[in-house]
């Protein structure tokens, strides 16, 4: 019997998050299109990382785009305006701006030319899982999985279960790159073809830039 597909993206993702919810992976929460630098992610599953309030609140209170200065490896070797202006491509005039917002954000001090930034040993988010879920035109969603995988430690990619086909003959495409591929039938739920590769996140900036978005969003939800 022919399957019969979703009628749109958004029933596909709805169909998709209660699949999650039925796994009962708690320790997991579910975050809706998330700009994390690099297009926008369809859905991001988040594991928050113990012991990380300090983190969250101080990711949460910056910009994204500055959120890579508060990793040890780059705030850490801040010491100066200048070292600040060369690490972020701009004047020293802007740098001082940026110091001024991290300072009101008790992020920074700074003390004629010193500079010290504190920086966060524990992210908020133990673990990030991107997902682009799409009803088909598979090579499309495969390179945005890809690009995801600059912030995520997984990505995947899940399409209407009607449209899978052309995907799993394909597979191969998605074991170069590491990505998952599963697909949502109405009836049997979701189904895995292939299990997505743990790269962990490519890109030190971006991986900041999406714990820093995630953070922003959980303290939203507590005002």
């Amino acid at each position: 019997m022919k399957t019969v597909g979703f009628d749109s993206e958004e029933q596909l993702v709805r169909a998709l998050v209660a699949c999650i919810k039925r796994a009962r992976r708690r320790e997991y929460r579910v975050e809706l299109e998330v700009d994390a630098g690099v297009g926008v992610a369809d859905l991001i599953l988040t594991k928050r990382s113990s012991r990380s309030t300090k983190g969250l609140h101080a990711l949460g209170s910056v910009s994204p785009r500055l959120a890579v200065l508060l990793s040890p490896e780059v705030g850490g070797t801040v010491k100066s305006r200048q070292a600040l202006a060369a690490c972020l491509g701009v004047s020293e005039a802007v740098a001082q701006r940026v110091i001024a917002q991290l300072s009101l954000a008790g992020i920074a001090k700074q003390s004629k030319d010193a500079l010290d930034l504190s920086t966060i040993k524990t992210l908020p988010f133990e673990r990030l899982i991107a997902v682009e879920a799409k009803i088909s035109d598979w090579q499309r969603v495969l390179v945005q999985a890809y690009r995801n995988l600059q912030f995520a430690d997984e990505s995947w990619v899940v399409l209407d279960h009607a449209c899978i086909r052309p995907a799993i003959a394909q597979v191969d495409r998605f074991k170069t790159a590491g990505i998952g591929l599963a697909s949502v039938d109405r009836d049997r739920g979701l189904l895995i073809h292939h299990g997505a590769m743990t790269h962990g996140p490519v890109s030190l900036g971006k991986r900041w830039q999406a714990q820093a978005v995630l953070a922003s969003r959980v303290l939203s939800r507590r005002i």
